[in-house]
């Protein structure tokens, strides 16, 4: 292993660093306790700003974990692995390695995308394991000013204008104010050692296609360049507070969450807004401010607009918008979920977000009003095998009271349930046959009566284990 040139971080100063560490006390302040992840790749902005960490808090280096995420996209990458594992021995600081492999790129996906995601996914991981509090990355102002020209040409609209933000989620851009040619200043005084991506380059890269041959040559007849992007971005991100701090409101007003985390939202609040404020409060409830292209933003608004009952929109994020009767419903998609559970009496058991329990008596017991508290004859299902699933089409069962038998499809549809509820109805067999539609109504079969002498009492919670 290579042995690098390493300066103490000790000799910063204040003399070159005083508006950063300034910086540094305004958005670290109420952070006394908290633990830092520090990205490092190598580069130069990434071990200038592990070198200003370690001296804003030379008295507490304990609170900051270094994380190198090995690409594997370049011969050289291990190069620069190795370069981030000896700064952080020398700086003895608890350096974490992990790596991407290619051959797992999507097909049509980005190179960019898909290292940009695998590196965010394991630094979460390593934020988790080593119990941190923050990510904390070296994007400065020239990064900032890139990454709003792609927005602009990926078409993501007026929240994509305002670029990255400083702190976001459990992520801190301490740099983000300052220039490339004011970091590199810093290093050059300092003598502080980094890597050199050979790719960054390659113009083939949309954000090195951007630096190279739109804010370079730009910059050299307009000096004032990022500073005029800048400006603009926070102007930007100074008009979504607002419009954000009114859709909270009528967030707050005009919705409710249901036991099942679903949201609800009136149509009749929601059509009183401009669609661009429509479209707002849709992208606060599913997490995707940010996220829209332009397309989204038109397909969201041919959702609005043509108002059919129990359509259904999926966002890139997965959630779902269902189109109901009255209200518009959003829902986290669940990607995997139980196909059927058996029942045991005596036991509890979890099962598409409700906790079953079955308990036998030898005597008489009141009846429940509660649709999720029923009783039902034990010698009628005895020896028989009781399994919890999830309906599905063709599903007929006799209701009780009733002389024939229904289907299943129907019962839903006479108590209005929305397609979400339907996607986790839950019926109870025995020996396949349906005996309970849970919370709705027991299959004819297994009703107490005058000769009953054996009962069973099932009861269900919701409990949101799913």
């Amino acid at each position: 292993m290579k042995n690098y040139f390493s300066p103490d971080y000790r000799i910063i100063d204040d003399l070159y660093t005083d508006h950063i560490f300034d910086h540094f006390n305004d958005i670290l302040k109420k952070k006394e306790k908290d633990k830092f992840l520090v990205s490092v790749s190598g580069g130069s902005d990434s071990v200038l700003l592990l070198y200003l960490f370690v001296k804003y808090y030379e008295k507490n280096k304990e609170r900051i974990i270094i994380a190198h995420v090995n690409h594997h996209l370049r011969n050289d990458s291990d190069i620069d692995e190795n370069f981030v594992s000896i700064i952080g021995k020398k700086l003895n600081i608890d350096t974490h390695i992990s790596h991407l492999d290619p051959n797992t790129m999507s097909k049509g996906q980005s190179v960019e995308e898909w290292a940009r995601e695998g590196r965010y996914d394991c630094l979460k991981n390593i934020l988790i394991e080593t119990e941190s509090d923050w990510i904390v990355t070296a994007h400065h102002a020239n990064d900032q000013a890139e990454t709003i020209l792609m927005n602009i040409s990926k078409k993501t609209g007026l929240f994509g204008l305002g670029g990255m933000k400083e702190i976001n989620d459990n992520i801190i851009r301490p740099l983000l104010p300052f220039s490339k040619d004011y970091i590199m200043n810093i290093i050059k005084q300092y003598s502080i050692p980094y890597m050199i991506d050979s790719s960054n380059s390659d113009n083939s890269h949309s954000r090195n296609f951007i630096r190279n041959n739109v804010i370079l040559p730009w910059e050299e007849r307009d000096a004032g360049l990022i500073e005029g992007i800048i400006h603009t971005a926070n102007n930007f991100q100074d008009w979504q507070e607002s419009m954000l701090f009114f859709v909270n409101d009528f967030i707050d007003k005009n919705s409710f969450t249901n036991k099942d985390d679903s949201i609800t939202v009136g149509k009749k609040e929601l059509k009183k807004l401009p669609v661009s404020a429509r479209v707002c409060v849709l992208q606060v409830l599913t997490k995707s401010i940010g996220l829209l292209r332009k397309s989204d933003y038109h397909n969201i608004t041919n959702f609005f607009n043509a108002d059919i009952i129990g359509n259904i929109y999926h966002t890139k994020n997965d959630y779902m918008i269902l189109n109901d009767r009255k209200q518009i419903i959003i829902k986290k998609k669940k990607l995997t979920k139980k196909n059927q559970l058996e029942l045991k009496i005596g036991k509890k058991s979890n099962f598409g977000g409700y906790d079953y329990f079955l308990k036998s008596y030898q005597k008489k017991i009141s009846f429940s009003n509660d649709p999720n508290d029923e009783l039902i004859d034990l010698d009628s299902i005895k020896n028989k095998k009781l399994v919890l699933r999830f309906w599905k089409t063709g599903d007929r069962f006799k209701p009780l009271g009733m002389n024939g038998t229904q289907k299943l499809s129907d019962l839903l549809i006479n108590n209005k349930v929305n397609l979400f509820k339907k996607d986790y109805q839950t019926v109870l067999t025995a020996d396949d046959q349906i005996i309970w539609v849970c919370g709705y109504r027991i299959d004819h079969s297994v009703r107490i009566n005058s000769s009953t002498k054996n009962i069973i009492r099932i009861k269900r919670k919701y409990n949101r284990v799913i």
